[in-house]
This record gives C-alpha cells, sequence and structure tokens, in this order.
C-alpha cells in the first residue's frame, strides 16, 4: 500500500509543475471544445478514445496540437501510447518541444 501512495504522490507532482500543468489544461480545453462538453468532466487519466475522441476529432487535436506548438507530428515518433490520455499527450507534446 504505501508504494501505491507513493507512486500517486509522484503523478500529483508532476502534473502540477508548470509548464507540463499548462499544457495539460491547453490540451483538456480543446478536447472539451471537441467534444462539446464541459474540461471539467475530462479526467487527465482516461483513453482519449473512451472520451469519445474518434478518428476525425483526433484528426482535429493533432492539428490543434502542430498548429499551437510548431510540431511536426509527421516526422515525429509519436506511437500509440504518447495519445493514450491527456496526461500522455501532455507528455509526448513537451518531448517534441524540447527536441
Amino acid at each position: 500500500m504505501p508504494s501505491k501512495m507513493r507512486s500517486m504522490n509522484f503523478s500529483v507532482q508532476f502534473q502540477g509543475t508548470g509548464v507540463m500543468d499548462k499544457t495539460e489544461s491547453e490540451l483538456k480545453g480543446r478536447i472539451a471544445e471537441i467534444l462539446s462538453v464541459n474540461a471539467e468532466e475530462l479526467k487527465h487519466d482516461v483513453p482519449l478514445h473512451t472520451m469519445g475522441l474518434d478518428s476525425m476529432r483526433m484528426v482535429e487535436l493533432l492539428v490543434f496540437i502542430e498548429t499551437k506548438y510548431g510540431i511536426d507530428l509527421m516526422a515525429s515518433d509519436m506511437q500509440r501510447e504518447d495519445i493514450a490520455s491527456i496526461t500522455a499527450l501532455a507528455r509526448s507534446v513537451e518531448r517534441m518541444k524540447s527536441a
């Protein structure tokens, strides 16, 4: 049980750090707009496809990411796990921005 609590604390600390937190918030806001839902309804660790993000909506999100962050996703090494959730996507965006 203690190790589980330690990993939860790490997750909270990581999400609460400046740039990562801002990126997650921006992505969450855009996903909420795309899905026409309130951003507070979306959880950071839930798979994007279970939120209702189908392939067309995912393309819209990816275009937003390319435009907003200046990332060429076609040239990136993005994998399925990189877009598994809002948190995973934010980590990927931050990694690609710093590359």
